[in-house]
C-alpha cells in the first residue's frame, strides 16, 4: 500500500514538472526580453530622412537617389515636391539662373522635427553669395550646419548618379555631426571648389564609424 502511495506521488511530481516545462517552452528569457526591448527602443530612436524635390526633378533621378538611400539607411521617405522660389535666385548672376543653397535650407528647416532629418534634391544650379572670395560661387551641396539635420544637394555638377549619391552622403555626414576630414580618400574631405567625388566614394574608418553609430550601413 505504501509503495503504491509513493509511486502515485512520484507520478504527480513528474506530471507537474512536464506541464511546467511545456508552459515555458519557447518563452524568451528575462535577458532576451530586455535585449528585444532595448532593440525596439533603439529602432524608435532612428530619425527618418525626409527627401524633398525642389523644382522639376525627374522621376528616374528621384527613384535612383531613394533606392541608394534605402540600401544604406533604415528609415527614409520621399516627402514631396517644393517650389523653387524666385526669391532664392542670386542677384549676383544676371546671365544664369542659380539658386542660393542657404535660402533653400531655410525652406527645408521649416519641415524639420525632432524625429526626422530633411534633405532637398534639385536639378537646378545652386550656389552661395560671397563664398571662396567671390561674389558668388556654384556648389554641389550644402548642409545647414554641422549636426543640424538639414541639407540640400544638386545634380547640376556631379557626373552621374553615383557621384550625386556621394554628394548626398557628404552633406548628410555634416547633417549628422561630421566636419570636413583631412583624409584625402574620405568622402568628408573639403571639396575646395573641385569634385573629389570623382575619385572617392567611401568614408575613412573614423567617419564611417561615426555614421554607423547613427544607423548607417556600408
Amino acid at each position: 500500500m505504501k509503495r503504491r502511495i509513493f509511486e502515485a506521488c512520484v507520478l504527480l511530481v513528474l506530471t507537474a514538472v512536464l506541464l511546467g516545462c511545456r508552459k515555458n517552452e519557447g518563452a524568451p528569457s528575462s535577458a532576451e526580453t530586455k535585449a528585444n526591448a532595448s532593440a525596439a527602443v533603439r529602432q524608435d530612436e532612428v530619425p527618418t530622412i525626409w527627401v524633398y524635390a525642389f523644382g522639376k526633378v525627374s522621376g528616374e533621378l528621384q527613384r535612383a537617389m531613394m533606392d541608394s538611400l534605402r540600401a544604406h539607411y533604415p528609415r527614409c521617405r520621399f516627402a514631396g515636391h517644393l517650389t523653387l522660389p524666385d526669391e532664392a535666385l542670386t542677384s549676383r548672376r544676371k546671365d544664369h539662373k542659380r539658386y542660393r543653397a542657404d535660402f533653400l535650407n531655410r525652406i527645408l528647416v521649416t519641415h524639420k522635427t525632432k524625429e526626422n532629418m530633411v534633405i532637398g534634391l534639385t536639378q537646378a544650379d545652386i550656389g552661395l553669395d560671397d563664398f571662396r572670395g567671390r561674389p558668388h560661387s556654384g556648389i554641389m551641396g550644402l548642409a545647414r550646419g554641422v549636426g543640424a539635420g538639414v541639407a540640400v544637394f544638386s545634380s547640376y555638377r556631379p557626373r552621374g548618379h553615383a557621384q550625386l549619391f556621394s554628394v548626398m552622403l557628404h552633406e548628410l555626414g555634416h547633417a549628422q555631426g561630421l566636419r570636413h576630414c583631412p583624409d584625402a580618400g574620405c568622402l568628408m574631405q573639403n571639396a575646395n571648389g573641385g569634385n573629389p567625388f570623382s575619385k572617392t566614394s567611401v568614408f575613412c574608418e573614423n567617419c564611417r564609424s561615426h555614421m554607423e553609430a547613427r544607423h548607417w550601413r556600408f
